[in-house]
């Protein structure tokens, strides 16, 4: 079997609900930052929005900028594949917001240049833990919808034979579940429709956890193949672990080679600008030193650019 992990980083400080800054880093800014400085007025705010809503259309001037999806278009794309802290983000901020980072810049390069004439192409992206893997993932998938092509996008593999049960008890589907199809010859349907896909894929298929390694398999064309490592179901690994031959052994990293790695990174000073100023914007960094440069600089060395801990230091805020 395919096991997937991801690498963890260690946690920064804490922060007390009734204090702005852990004491140590207060400590450590204050030789660096005087506190007296404000930001100029005159000092112009980056560019943190893009009124560009089609990732088809993203390009190098786009990077570290948010687009917005549509919310009834996130419900179509992504009805079970979105961060469960990324859907809480959405309800607070009443809107979805993306932003362009450089990995997905790569892969939706690759993808826009694909020869479908060959076999698929196999894609992993991998990084540290809080690096923003599945946002990444779900900026492509975003692509391929906007393409029109069929998307199979399995949020959870752990989850998905247990998804796919319940979607074979409902009778609506055990009607259209009617005609047995290898996994390979559907794979190459790219750009049928959701409802034709589940007319030609029998419920073993569908139920069977050994079709997560076929599907990886790339002896067909049409298509791409594009996954995240995690480090969910993975046993006896490092928590500090999250290179692709560290977390899926001999055996996965024989399944998928040979593949192309994307690797997802802490934010760079622009994204970290851009995630920054997009918090303010929204209200969400709520403390009235949290716009001064000497709070930027704080949750700068608290999270470490990282975007999960950004995001969670700045929900208490």
């Amino acid at each position: 079997m395919l096991r997937s992990v991801k690498g963890v980083i260690c946690q920064g400080p804490k922060l007390d609900f009734g204090y702005f800054l852990h004491a140590s880093a207060r400590a450590w800014l204050s030789a660096a930052v005087n506190q007296d400085v404000q930001i100029p007025a005159e000092k112009p705010r980056t560019v943190f929005r893009t009124n560009e809503s089609n990732p088809a259309n993203h390009a190098e001037q786009h990077e570290g900028q948010h687009y917005s999806i549509p919310l009834q278009e996130v419900k179509v794309v992504f009805p079970h594949g979105l961060p469960y802290r990324f859907q809480m983000q959405m309800k607070t901020f009443n809107e979805s917001c993306l932003m362009v980072r450089k990995p997905a810049l790569e892969l939706l390069g690759y993808l826009k240049n694909t020869n479908f004439a060959h076999p698929a192409i196999r894609y992993v992206i991998y990084g540290e833990k809080g690096t923003g893997k599945t946002m990444t993932l779900c900026h492509a998938v975003h692509y391929c919808a906007k393409q029109d092509w069929l998307v199979l996008h399995i949020p959870d593999a752990h989850l998905w034979v247990k998804n796919c049960r319940e979607l074979m008890q409902s009778s609506y589907n055990k009607e259209r579940f009617d005609q047995p199809l290898e996994a390979s010859t559907w794979l190459k349907n790219f750009k049928t429709s959701n409802d034709h896909f589940l007319k030609e894929v029998s419920p073993e298929e569908l139920t069977l956890v050994h079709n997560l390694r076929k599907m990886v398999v790339n002896d067909w064309n049409g298509g791409a193949i594009v996954t995240t490592l995690s480090q969910t179901g993975s046993l006896f690994k490092p928590r500090s672990a999250y290179l692709p031959h560290e977390l899926l052994g001999k055996e996965g990293f024989d399944t998928l080679d040979p593949f192309i790695p994307i690797q997802v990174s802490n934010y760079s000073q622009r994204e970290f600008e851009s995630c920054y100023q997009y918090y303010l914007d929204r209200k969400w960094l709520q403390h009235e030193r949290a716009s001064t440069e000497e709070g930027r600089n704080e949750l700068l060395f608290l999270s470490n650019s990282n975007p999960w801990q950004l995001e969670r230091i700045s929900a208490y805020l």
